[in-house]
């Protein structure tokens, strides 16, 4: 862990010869891309968090364990005392390191401290839950993860009903598009809309656009 940190802020992409860390990672270990990018994010976070670090490069810690703690200590519960996000921290430091070290012991006492020290709302309704993740993978895709409160996500499913329903084609052949692929296509469809709108916030002063590279041999071959 502590040499992924020390190439991701010391090492340039062009002596790596990856886009980042996470690249070199699943080149040089057996590490699946998803996991190198765990690592990754983990040692960025640690930065701010010596302590959990020192646990992790010491060995004393897992790198699951490690992750709860982190997600904790970043965005710990809104009336949790500075003083008392110090002590929380190391305890759950020492609860992870110890000869009883369990996820669900970690998990139950994360949980606990939000309890007290949360916002009280339940969770279907607390909007400072909500997140989205949107990362770039190697081979240019997009993955998406997300956690909405109640209504949001009930926005969410009422936009993409009407679109995930099979679509024969004109000839009667039967949609074989899975319902996870027609999702998607959902998705894709609602961003067209949006993005076609005229009603809607602009970024740079210009309507959103690809632009399309072609190279000069490709051109002179066709």
């Amino acid at each position: 862990m502590a040499l992924v940190a020390d190439i991701d802020t010391r090492v340039s992409r062009e002596k790596l010869g990856f886009p980042g860390p996470a690249g070199w990672l699943t080149s040089t270990t057996l590490l699946s891309p998803s996991k190198a990018n765990k690592i990754v994010a983990l040692a960025r976070g640690m930065a701010a968090f010596p302590d959990i670090a020192d646990a992790v490069n010491t060995g004393v810690m897992t790198i699951d364990h490690a992750a709860l703690i982190l997600t904790f200590a970043e965005t710990p519960p809104k009336n949790l005392p500075d003083e008392g996000r110090d002590v929380a921290r190391k305890a759950l430091i020492a609860a992870a390191t110890g000869p009883e070290a369990r996820t669900g012991r970690i998990r139950a006492a994360i949980t606990r401290l939000e309890d007290s020290f949360g916002n009280k709302k339940p969770p279907a309704e607390d909007t400072d839950r909500n997140e989205l993740f949107a990362s770039t993978t190697l081979n240019g895709r997009l993955v998406l993860k997300g956690d909405f409160d109640a209504i949001t996500g009930e926005k969410l499913l009422t936009a993409l009903s009407p679109l995930t329903e099979p679509r024969p084609a004109a000839d009667g052949t039967h949609d074989d598009r899975s319902p996870a692929t027609r999702r998607a296509d959902a998705f894709g469809h609602i961003l067209d809309q949006y993005l076609a709108s005229s009603n809607r916030p602009i970024e740079g002063g210009e309507r959103p656009h690809l632009n399309l590279h072609i190279g000069l041999r490709d051109l002179t071959d066709l």
